[in-house]
């Protein structure tokens, strides 16, 4: 069983932040199913691509506190990743997907990258 944690005195809070967890976990998991049947048209299975997902996106959650910090201050400039190097990566993955015939997940990229801060 996990353990409890007090999340204030507002109820609608902790339902609230269940969400984000919610949100959170089917966005990765969209992320991976895309991946596999991605990778799957090439036939490896999803037991192979497991075998590398998971240390891969166990080593990406490293980056959740800086990322959480710069949300924070609202301040996103880097000197690291542009955010025209992440739209490039993310149409390509778009291309691919699609060349592949697993658009699915580039229809929800092209949403996201329609998203205005």
């Amino acid at each position: 069983m996990g353990t409890s944690t007090y999340l204030g005195d507002v109820a609608a809070r902790a339902s609230l932040l269940e969400t984000g967890l919610l949100a959170s976990m089917y966005s990765m998991f969209a992320g991976f199913f895309h991946g596999a049947a991605l990778v799957g048209t090439q036939g490896v299975t999803a037991k192979e691509f497991t075998a590398l997902a998971a240390p891969w996106l166990k080593a990406k959650t490293t980056f959740l506190p800086s990322q959480a910090e710069c949300m924070d201050k609202g301040d996103y400039t880097t000197d690291v990743q542009s955010l025209a190097l992440n739209k490039g990566g993310l149409d390509h993955i778009m291309r691919i997907s699609e060349h592949q015939g697993t658009d699915s997940l580039a229809r929800l990229i092209e949403g996201i990258q329609n998203l205005r801060t």
